[in-house]
């Protein structure tokens, strides 16, 4: 099943807030962890376009090696990411959003992400939403996405 079947990539945003921002850069986020998320009320940045919703997955797709990615579990009002990201909405009806978040950071994913992205014409290594849309996710049952991310998550716990 391509990813673009099964999410939305890149929605768009339904408010537009004007008081304030709970901000998320590419730099806020390493390998799955938020370290910051900066409040502002004035002077946004014109990246900062992408509205976020707990269970969102986020991308980074400017220098994907340095894998700038995260899964959305915070419940932050106002939450707004840069469009230094790309975002995937999960159709959860479809497939666990934990399960496609882990998929697409998978370390093969990084590295096909990373070469479209030092192969590109631009002045930093970047690739666009479509590389991600048309992925193909491996079309397992929900039982079996629930599997998967509990051993994932043990092993984190685990691990970290």
């Amino acid at each position: 099943m391509l990813v673009k079947n099964i999410a939305k990539i890149n929605p768009k945003p339904t408010s537009h807030y004007t008081d304030y921002i709970n901000y998320i850069d590419t730099s806020s986020v390493n390998d799955g962890v938020l370290s910051t998320v900066t409040y502002l009320d004035s002077n946004f940045p014109s990246r900062a376009q992408r509205e976020v919703f707990e269970n969102d997955i986020l991308i980074s797709s400017v220098r994907p090696r340095l894998k700038h990615n995260y899964f959305v579990s915070c419940k932050e009002p106002h939450l707004i990411a840069s469009t230094g990201f790309v975002q995937v909405r999960v159709n959860s009806n479809l497939y666990l959003p934990q399960y496609v978040y882990y998929y697409l950071t998978s370390e093969k994913q990084i590295i096909l992400y990373d070469t479209i992205a030092n192969s590109s014409q631009t002045t930093f290594p970047t690739f666009n939403k479509d590389v991600i849309e048309s992925l193909e996710i491996p079309t397992i049952s929900i039982d079996e996405q629930h599997h998967i991310v509990n051993i994932i998550q043990s092993l984190q716990e685990e691990y970290l």
